[in-house]
């Protein structure tokens, strides 16, 4: 996830409806604010690894 900082990250994860803002703060409370844990968010809500396979995919259906 070279080219998406993590607050870009956060807010994708909240307007695409993978997760809310109440669960991504406690996830980062307990785990820390960092991108690994977005993207344990990501894998465990959508078996992808990162934001830009996300979009990789969102590309290619024509979403977002």
């Amino acid at each position: 996830m070279s080219d998406i900082d993590i607050q870009s990250a956060w807010d994708y994860l909240v307007d695409a409806g993978i997760a809310t803002e109440q669960e991504l703060d406690l996830i980062t409370d307990i785990n820390g604010y960092n991108m690994e844990s977005l993207n344990d968010v990501i894998y465990a809500r959508t078996a992808f690894h990162d934001v830009e396979q996300l979009q990789e995919k969102d590309e290619e259906i024509g979403e977002y």
